[in-house]
């Protein structure tokens, strides 16, 4: 060996510590997807597969709408692990209209795909690591079974998809530095409730969470945003994602690298301006022209954000924390349905037994995580505004806040405040005029209890204060969670443990 070439071996020795020092702090971030899409015809295993979302009932009271085929690329379920050597989370988004944290008729629900990985993963993975949620699409197939459902076997098909997509994105993690980023996106939607003077606010943000390696070239990118997917209406035949389906691989176009959809929090939030520009589109290149147009303009949005974006900075920090809470169910439709909506059409596949169900009382979960100083605030439903909103007050100084809807659970609409209630209450049986208009909005009929809403509140605000070290502080500070105490006796990862 010249002695050039062992100057400079020894040289690069030297010189190797001091710039492996200057490497900024990373965190291992990996990102999959896996299809979910039934067969071509819609059908799986030539049986019906349903799709979810408008109005209620199924066969034999309705026809509901059963899926003819799968529109475009279709439904998929995507997963992204974000570690920081020592802890992971885990955050999946499956194309669907809602799931249930564990079904009645055998191990097809979120928390079967929860306890999965952690076995998989040999309990790198908890299951309070791990978030599961449907994007609400209302071309997605029924895992309810307010719609028609889907058959055992398909719904067996999504759990191993699911559990799939995570296990490959924990064994696919790389080193990266992550950015964080929002852009105003109010203009992108459209508040069902905005004339109501106690329904005003948004959680319109929209996010963006880049993992880029030490060339700055990005990897992986987590868009975050509150718009109901719900683009397509009950004219589509077909399954899809609705726009979280058409967006992932314009991200992965406009940024590079891979990328998926959370979908925040959807309660009386819907996508603003569902239209086509492209007037002579029919079929399905009609339908695909809509989810592409309002795509784009939320993909404009998410490039402002990325522009915006700052580094998360400080040594990396991940935890998260889930909770088990009750709550007796106050709404007789639902709770009957629940009981014995077979009977009525709409046989509604939600686990009888405890924890999830004992009596009138309901048991779900939330789940609360930390990124350095980003918060995630995961419920069970289709939250309104108010209660990340609520959460996000009483934590200042955070440099960012993400919201995930659906997550884990499908209990339909969580309000809170109480005071939100007096607009859904009304327009259950008027129309915006005042006059009689039965189920002119569903939010009320599709909201289990008066008080589920401040109690995951509540359960957020707690899961807060303990991944940032607060304790009760933020939970505290709220006067109407010392309602809910008997929370307090579930402690952390209860809803797995009992579940």
């Amino acid at each position: 060996m010249s002695r050039s070439i062992v100057l400079a071996c020894a040289l690069a020795l030297l010189l190797a510590p001091a710039a492996f020092a200057k490497r900024p702090p990373s965190y291992e971030v990996g990102i999959a997807s896996r299809s979910i899409n039934p067969g071509a015809d819609g059908t799986w295993q030539g049986q019906p597969v349903y799709l979810g979302g408008y109005g209620i009932s199924s066969p034999p009271v309705q026809p509901g709408r059963p899926a003819t085929g799968i529109l475009g690329d279709g439904a998929s379920v995507r997963a992204i692990v974000i570690g920081d050597g020592k802890h992971l989370l885990a955050v999946a988004d499956a194309e669907l209209q809602g799931w249930f944290a564990k079904a009645k008729d055998g191990p097809y629900g979120i928390m079967d795909v929860r306890k999965q990985v952690a076995a998989r993963t040999h309990g790198a993975l908890s299951p309070s690591d791990i978030v599961v949620q449907s994007d609400h699409s209302h071309g997605g197939p029924d895992l309810i079974g307010v719609w028609g459902g889907a058959p055992a076997a398909y719904r067996a098909f999504v759990v191993q998809q699911t559990a799939d997509a995570i296990v490959d994105a924990y064994q696919h993690r790389r080193r990266g530095r992550l950015y964080y980023g929002t852009a105003p996106g109010a203009d992108l939607l459209s508040n069902q409730f905005g004339y109501d003077p106690a329904n005003t606010s948004l959680d319109s943000d929209v996010r963006v969470l880049q993992a880029r390696d030490d060339s700055g070239r990005t990897f992986a990118t987590l868009l975050n945003f509150s718009a109901h997917a719900t683009v397509l209406g009950s004219d589509n035949k077909k399954v899809t994602g609705d726009w979280p389906q058409v967006i992932n691989p314009m991200l992965e176009q406009r940024f590079g690298g891979r990328a998926m959809t959370m979908v925040g929090t959807v309660g009386r939030t819907q996508p603003g301006d569902r239209g086509c520009a492209d007037k002579t589109a029919t079929g399905d290149a009609f339908q695909l022209c809509k989810l592409h147009d309002y795509a784009q303009r939320v993909l404009d949005r998410a490039a402002v954000a990325v522009q915006n974006a700052k580094p998360i900075p400080g040594a990396p920090v991940v935890s998260a924390e889930s909770f088990l809470i009750e709550d007796p169910a106050t709404n007789p439709l639902l709770l009957s349905l629940l009981y014995a909506g077979a009977a009525a059409g709409a046989p509604i596949n939600r686990a009888l037994t405890p924890p999830y169900m004992a009596g009138d009382v309901i048991g779900t979960s939330t789940t609360t995580a930390r990124i350095g100083d980003v918060l995630l605030s995961a419920g069970p439903g289709e939250m309104y505004p108010q209660i990340p909103l609520k959460v996000r007050d009483e934590m200042p100084g955070l440099q960012g806040y993400m919201t995930a809807g659906l997550a884990d659970d499908q209990l339909g609409y969580l309000i809170a405040p109480y005071e939100a209630y007096t607009e859904p209450v009304k327009r259950s049986l008027l129309d915006q005029n005042n006059q009689p208009s039965p189920i002119d909005n569903d939010n009320y009929f599709f909201n289990v209890s008066h008080t589920m809403g401040e109690r995951v509140t509540c359960s957020l605000l707690r899961g807060a204060g303990d991944v940032f070290g607060k304790g009760t502080a933020p939970r505290d500070a709220y006067d109407r969670c010392a309602t809910f105490d008997s929370d307090l006796a579930f402690g952390p990862g209860s809803d797995a443990q009992l579940g």
